[in-house]
C-alpha cells in the first residue's frame, strides 16, 4: 500500500495567501507528509493538524501550543482564500455551499462555517464566512487489495463496514478502482468523497471501467445508473436509507453487484440495523468487511443467507 499525496499540499496551497502560505512551506518534512488540515478561523491562529493533533502555524513554520509569534488569520486573508476557493465566482458555487462543503484540485475537500439561512430544516445560503478547514485529501493506493484477491472469485456484493473514522471511503474507494479495472463500474458519489470530482474530472484513481455519477442522491444515482449505464458493479458510500435500500434491492434483482459502506461497529450491530433487512433478505451481498479505526482491516466475514 503507497499513498498518492504529491502534488496535493501544493495544490492546497495554490488558494493560501502569501503570509499563510510561506511559514507552511517551512515545515518539516515529517509535518508536511502528515499534514492533515489547515483551518483558517477569522482573527485567531492558523490551525495545523498533524497525526490528529492540532497546534498553531508560527511564521518560522514550526507548530506551536503558544499563541505567540503565530501566524493570525485576518478577515481578509479568509476573504481572499475564500474567493480561490469559489473560484471567483461564489454565486456558480451556491449548492455546495449549502451542503458546507467545496471540492477543489486533487480531491481537497473545504469545510465551510459561517452563518446558514435555514428554510425547512435545510440550509439554503451561507454567509459571512467565519472559517475554512482544507483537509488534505489521501489516496491510499492498495488498501483493498488483499481483501479483493481473497474474495474476488466469488460473486456478490461487497458491505465495507465500521465506525466514524474507521477508513471506510478511503478503503472503499481503492475497492472501487480494483473493480472498475475490470468491471463496467458506476460510482453514485453523492457527496464527492470517493472519485473527488473537479469540473468533470475524478481527482482519485477509481478504475478505467468506471463511471461517476456525482453529487447525485444515492437512490436516484443507483436506478439512473441502472437504466443508462449498464453496469455489472455500481459503488455508493454509507448506505442509510429506506430509499437506498430499496434502489439497492431493485438494482441487484437486475443482476448488479454492490460494494457499498455502512455505518457498524460489530457483525452483531450490522445484523440488527432496521434498514439494512431487505437488503439481507434479498442476498445483496456475499461479504462484509470491517475496519479499524486505524483504517486497516479487522476482519472479513461471509453474510450468510437469510
Amino acid at each position: 500500500m503507497h499513498m498518492k499525496s504529491s502534488q496535493t499540499l501544493h495544490t492546497v496551497l495554490e488558494y493560501l495567501p502569501m503570509k499563510i502560505r510561506n511559514p507552511i512551506q517551512k515545515l518539516t518534512a515529517g509535518n508536511a507528509q502528515n499534514l492533515q488540515e489547515i483551518r483558517l478561523r477569522s482573527n485567531r491562529p492558523v490551525g495545523i493538524r498533524v497525526n490528529s493533533a492540532e497546534k498553531f502555524l508560527a511564521t518560522d513554520g514550526s507548530l506551536t501550543e503558544s499563541t505567540e509569534n503565530v501566524v493570525i488569520c485576518n478577515p481578509e486573508d479568509l476573504g481572499q482564500a475564500f474567493q480561490a476557493v469559489c473560484a471567483y465566482s461564489v454565486y456558480s458555487h451556491e449548492r455546495d455551499l449549502s451542503e458546507g462543503f467545496i471540492t477543489i484540485k486533487n480531491g481537497c475537500r473545504v469545510g465551510i462555517c459561517g452563518t446558514a439561512s435555514v428554510q425547512e430544516n435545510m440550509p439554503i445560503k451561507l454567509r459571512n464566512i467565519s472559517g475554512l478547514n482544507f483537509r488534505i485529501a489521501g489516496e491510499y493506493v492498495g488498501t483493498a487489495k488483499t481483501v479483493w484477491e481473497d474474495i474476488s472469485s466469488e460473486s456478490g456484493g461487497i458491505l465495507v463496514a465500521g465506525t466514524v473514522g474507521s477508513g471506510k471511503t478511503t478503503f472503499l474507494r481503492d475497492l472501487c478502482r480494483l473493480i472498475g479495472n475490470h468491471f463496467l463500474t458506476s460510482l453514485v458519489d453523492e457527496r464527492g468523497e470517493i472519485a473527488a470530482v473537479h469540473r468533470g474530472i475524478p481527482q482519485h484513481d477509481i478504475g478505467q471501467k468506471t463511471d461517476v455519477l456525482d453529487g447525485y442522491p444515492r437512490s436516484m444515482g443507483i436506478l439512473t445508473a441502472l437504466r443508462v449505464m449498464t453496469p455489472q458493479y455500481i459503488v455508493c458510500d454509507e448506505i442509510s436509507t429506506s430509499q437506498d435500500v430499496h434502489a439497492i434491492v431493485q438494482a441487484a434483482g437486475c443482476g448488479v453487484h454492490f460494494a457499498a459502506s455502512c455505518h457498524a461497529g460489530s457483525m452483531d450491530e450490522l445484523l440488527n440495523r432496521p434498514v439494512l433487512q431487505p437488503l439481507f433478505a434479498a442476498n445483496v451481498f456475499r461479504h462484509c468487511v470491517f475496519l479499524e479505526n486505524n483504517g486497516h482491516v479487522r476482519y472479513v466475514r461471509r453474510i450468510a443467507a437469510r
